[in-house]
């Protein structure tokens, strides 16, 4: 098991186990069942999502004709997996690519972009990138210090400049020096999602200038400390956009990790990876099965 993926869930284990402990006081029954859909709620899962997952255990349970708490933890872990794998795709892209990155202001978007370009790195991969993001005075500086950190090639503006021409540049740039990934950093402007729109869509128009030498990606970057809040804002960036995965950072600080299956509940949508600490280093691919060992 990924050690950091493990360690990354460790405060939702922790709270999840001591909630089932707690209500694994007698028989297993229906009442029993519904504490344990309240233990999943209590750690984000949404009810809906907690009823399926305690539903599909329940079934296995009796198939296996095993009534006892292992079989059960059994169920569940098992269960949880089931709804995972179909949504399951990974980092599957093709290259050369561009990857528009999304995400509210505080999420750890610009953090999150560093980190990938360190992933593709450590894998072959020749990295660009597109500090798009011209709306925060700080979000271009930000970036522009990770990439001297990783060595890698930038295309900065000034604020206010128009961020679809600072991804044309940074395409046009790729495209010469034949890079393999081009890192798009994006304004993280939520509460109008009509500016978001048509930000995204003159992006999109951009890209799509370069669609013979790039595969268009994009992904959006969620707190995982905000839980359950977080859906609503990959709601909000679905409604402009398509989304081809989600990246959870801030993962390791909070026992809130049943918000991956919300996600996976809710949205037709791969979790990419979790963030699991602040260092470039720190991100982990994320894994159904590897999840489900780590918060149970």
């Amino acid at each position: 098991m990924s050690s950091k993926l493990s360690l990354g869930f460790l405060k939702t284990k922790k709270s999840l186990t001591q909630r089932f402990k707690e209500v694994f006081t007698g028989s297993i029954d229906e009442a029993l069942y519904e504490e344990l859909i309240e233990c999943l709620v209590l750690s984000d899962v949404p009810f809906e999502c907690a009823e399926k997952i305690i539903e599909g255990a329940k079934q296995k349970m009796k198939k296996s004709n095993i009534n006892d708490s292992e079989a059960l933890y059994e169920a569940v872990r098992e269960s949880i997996v089931d709804m995972l794998k179909d949504k399951q795709h990974g980092v599957n892209i093709k290259t050369p690519a561009v990857i528009i990155v999304t995400g509210v202001n505080g999420a750890g978007k610009t953090t999150s972009i560093a980190k990938l370009a360190l992933w593709f790195k450590n894998r072959g991969k020749s990295v660009i990138l597109a500090a798009a993001d011209t709306f925060r005075a700080a979000a271009s500086d930000q970036l522009g210090i990770w990439a001297k950190r990783l060595n890698v090639p930038i295309v900065k503006s000034a604020q206010g400049q128009d961020p679809s021409s600072v991804i044309f540049d940074a395409l046009k740039s790729a495209k010469a020096k034949g890079s393999d990934i081009v890192l798009c950093d994006t304004a993280g402007r939520l509460q109008n999602k009509a500016n978001l729109m048509n930000e995204l869509e003159k992006i999109y128009r951009v890209c799509s200038k370069f669609k013979d030498e790039f595969n268009v990606y994009s992904v959006v970057v969620l707190d995982a400390m905000l839980g359950s809040n977080s859906i609503s804002q990959l709601e909000a960036f679905s409604s402009v956009m398509n989304v081809d995965g989600v990246i959870l950072t801030k993962m390791d600080g909070c026992a809130k990790g049943g918000v991956v299956l919300g996600i996976a509940d809710k949205f037709d949508m791969p979790v990419w990876h979790i963030g699991t600490g602040e260092n470039a280093e720190d991100l982990a691919v994320f894994d159904a099965v590897e999840y489900a060992n780590a918060i149970i």
